[in-house]
């Protein structure tokens, strides 16, 4: 009734790896792919995918397993470690496929250039990073950032009222996002 013994559901760790400059992102998963070739990015917008389709098509000589979030299953996966490419502008919906996975530790990968960011005003951000001497391809990993995502996930997650697929983050925000 009131969900007082139902068992709360073991958090899971999410850890944000991004980079300042959109074009420094898949260099970034091409350098980790070539760590460890038994990895499987996951995105979450058919656009994103076919950029990075496009990107490692001229830069690995290897078939690099690239799904998107709805086809990505554990058979599908065989056996790979997962990394997310991007973000869902909505925190439950990841949080469910987390889950589905089985997953206990999340690594994602996102450009500060990325719409989602853009909206939660990332242009200052990447203004104050390069003061400071950043390049555009450094990657920041830092639970900050991370706690910083959760919450701008959740307040977009109570401006969504019903959600409308997209084909990109851009066309997501436009479609669910009222200015």
């Amino acid at each position: 009734m009131f969900n007082l013994f139902k068992k709360k559901e073991p958090e899971i760790k999410v850890v944000d790896k991004v980079v300042i400059g959109e074009t420094s992102k898949f260099p970034a998963l091409l350098s980790e792919w070539k760590k460890d070739k038994n990895v499987a990015f996951v995105f979450w917008f058919d656009e994103s995918l076919e950029a990075a389709a496009s990107y490692f098509a001229t830069q690995a000589s290897e078939k690099i397993t690239l799904l998107t979030a709805r086809e990505v299953s554990n058979p599908a996966l065989g056996g790979k470690k997962v990394i997310f490419a991007e973000h869902y502008p909505l925190k439950s919906k990841e949080e469910a496929l987390y889950r589905k996975l089985n997953l206990n530790m999340v690594e994602v990968f996102s450009s500060l250039q990325e719409p989602l960011f853009r909206q939660l005003g990332a242009d200052k951000i990447i203004q104050v990073m390069r003061q400071l001497g950043m390049k555009d391809d450094e990657i920041i990993d830092h639970n900050m950032i991370s706690s910083s995502i959760r919450r701008a996930q959740e307040k977009i997650e109570k401006k969504v009222a019903i959600e409308q697929t997209a084909q990109s983050q851009a066309d997501w925000l436009q479609k669910n996002i009222k200015a």
